[in-house]
């Protein structure tokens, strides 16, 4: 019922589960990027680095597929190169829909595929991980959660043993990048040859889809060591600074540092 206009309980006023909403530009800990000024200010927007990294690809890989494309099906004006990420939405779409490649997807090679994935690519590493110092510790309000949550638990404070969230793949992306996870051993950049970026290891689409799940298992031993253990889509990963996939607790505190307790406020205030 919370969704079709009829209050938080709908008309039965039968809430079977604890199950609330926030309002996007207050949601520090899912939507963090929308509650954080600074990042709108700074990293969505007027951001330099981003802008001139998209304007180089852009002019440099997407104008000549677009002039391809204009000669090949003879397209007068010349067809505007931003239209090109169109037809590789469109590609998109009719193959997870359809199931058919050969209608958008014909139009481009699979080498220009890959070249026009790749614009998306950049922009997603500037704006939502490693591109910008600041998404490395956006993620910081969740973990807090996290933790707090954890903590009140192994306390005797709380009997909350899951704590399920919905969200995007952006959400997931930066909590990934303040964890310090799947990162890469160079920066994306415009000048990156095909070859290299062809064998990009980590990247949006190499690590997330419209479905992703994020898992933060934790396991109370019997010899009263607490670990914990992280999952995306299922498949488990070692964090930085962790001997393995399953992490001591302890450990896995120190390595969040300062990021546990952050004051968000402060962080995204703006000037």
């Amino acid at each position: 019922g919370l969704f079709n206009g009829k209050g938080p309980l709908d008309t039965c006023k039968s809430q079977p589960i604890y199950y609330w909403t926030v309002p996007p530009e207050q949601d520090d800990t899912l939507l963090m990027y929308l509650a954080c000024r600074r990042w709108n200010e700074t990293v969505s927007t007027n951001n330099k680095l981003l802008d001139e990294q998209a304007y180089a690809y852009g002019n440099k890989t997407l104008t000549q597929i677009a002039n391809r494309l204009s000669e090949t099906y003879h397209i007068s004006p010349p067809l505007d190169p931003l239209l090109v990420l169109h037809v590789f939405n469109n590609c998109q779409f009719w193959l997870a829909v359809f199931n058919r490649t050969d209608a958008w997807c014909s139009l481009l090679s699979p080498k220009e595929l890959l070249l026009t994935r790749y614009y998306y690519d950049l922009l997603y590493y500037h704006r939502y991980s490693y591109g910008h110092p600041l998404n490395t510790r956006l993620g910081c309000r969740y973990l807090t959660q996290l933790v707090n949550g954890v903590e009140n638990y192994l306390n005797g404070n709380s009997s909350m043993i899951a704590d399920l969230k919905n969200a995007h793949s952006f959400t997931i992306f930066m909590i990934l990048t303040t964890l310090g996870v799947f990162k890469n051993k160079f920066p994306l950049t415009a000048d990156l040859t095909f070859e290299q970026f062809k064998n990009v290891k980590y990247t949006e689409h190499t690590l997330l889809n419209w479905s992703s799940t994020l898992y933060f298992e934790i396991y109370n031993c019997s010899d009263d060591r607490v670990l914990i253990r992280v999952l995306l889509d299922f498949n488990p990963f070692v964090i930085p600074g962790c001997d393995s996939e399953y992490c001591e607790w302890n450990k896995f505190k120190e390595i969040l540092g300062d990021k546990i307790g952050c004051d968000f406020k402060k962080m995204c205030a703006y000037p």
